[in-house]
């Protein structure tokens, strides 16, 4: 007498798809967020292997910066809010093209990878070619929006990450020098000196890193110097929501949480509805809103952002 095999019916084989897919349902949130923990630790060790280059370069440039690229002081390689850049393109200085900033690791040697200077996470939620805004030429080239390597004489690349101003402030008292009195009505002329006049007037220039030295910080543990981009919002919401990676100035590098975000709204004072969204780079409280961030994380100043001037 022949065997007979009893088959699935097709309510048992619904009930088993049924099941399949309640757990990937279940498990997809806790894969997604194990994926971007694994992407969040690349991104430190991004920041640990530029933090450490940075630790070469002084020791064998005499613990001095990279000096300015451009002459005026408020130009793209020296602000705050525009740190990022790792190659200065022709369309973007008065000099030949050249690395600045963090670029100029990957010029000495130090830095071989470059993609330490990409952070995995933005990467992945920005999509496309890099930051989804480059616009090629037909000839290959970056359009002058400049964009991600390779790097192009004539346009700039850019990290992100950023790294702080040339200003250091280990005194909370340091950080309010002269931040009201810097652009007066009497600074403002139409003769386009008034960035230079409103630069005379601080107080603060001899606490500049490119002229003090970084050997003159004297808690470089406590100095945080690089991190995730925060120079608007909505770069941040691209990175580690609710926080940043943040490189110190000995080298290692630490996750920081913004202290005021609420799970419920999304949002929090400091990284994410801080003021900075509706700044542009002309409008000088940019620049001391940036400052101010730097302060909250280093525990000088308190949240929200600018109470700290």
């Amino acid at each position: 007498m022949a065997r007979r095999t009893r088959a699935f019916t097709l309510v048992e084989l619904l009930v088993v798809v049924g099941i399949i897919a309640l757990l990937v349902t279940i498990l997809m949130p806790a894969l997604g967020r194990a994926l971007e923990l694994t992407r969040k630790t690349l991104c430190a060790t991004n920041l640990h292997a530029l933090g450490r280059g940075w630790l070469i370069y002084w020791n064998d440039y005499d613990n001095k910066l990279p000096q300015k690229h451009n002459p005026g002081w408020h130009v793209c390689d020296v602000l705050s809010r525009f740190d990022y850049m790792i190659y200065c393109g022709r369309s973007n200085t008065v000099h030949p093209s050249d690395f600045v900033n963090a670029g100029v690791l990957f010029k000495e040697r130090i830095i071989s990878d470059s993609g330490n200077y990409v952070c995995p996470t933005i990467k992945k939620n920005v999509g496309g070619v890099w930051f989804g805004k480059e616009v090629l030429t037909q000839d290959g080239a970056q359009s002058p929006t400049g964009g991600w390597w390779p790097v192009n004489w004539r346009f700039s690349t850019y990290m992100t990450y950023g790294r702080r101003r040339f200003n250091y402030y280990e005194d909370p008292e340091l950080s309010n020098i002269y931040y009201t009195e810097h652009f007066n009505d009497a600074d403002v002329g139409r003769d386009g000196e008034w960035w230079w006049r409103a630069f005379q007037k601080r107080k603060d220039r001899e606490i500049m890193l490119y002229i003090a030295g970084v050997d003159t910080v004297t808690k470089p543990g406590d100095f945080s110097w690089m991190a995730d981009r925060f120079e608007n919002p909505g770069w941040v919401l691209l990175s580690h929501v609710p926080g940043i990676n943040v490189s110190y100035m000995d080298g290692h590098v630490a996750y920081w949480e913004d202290p005021t975000f609420d799970e419920k709204t999304g949002t929090g004072k400091v990284l994410y509805d801080n003021g900075l969204g509706g700044l542009n780079w002309s409008t000088p409280n940019s620049d001391w809103y940036h400052d101010d961030i730097w302060m909250i994380i280093d525990g000088y100043h308190q949240p929200p952002v600018g109470q700290g001037f």
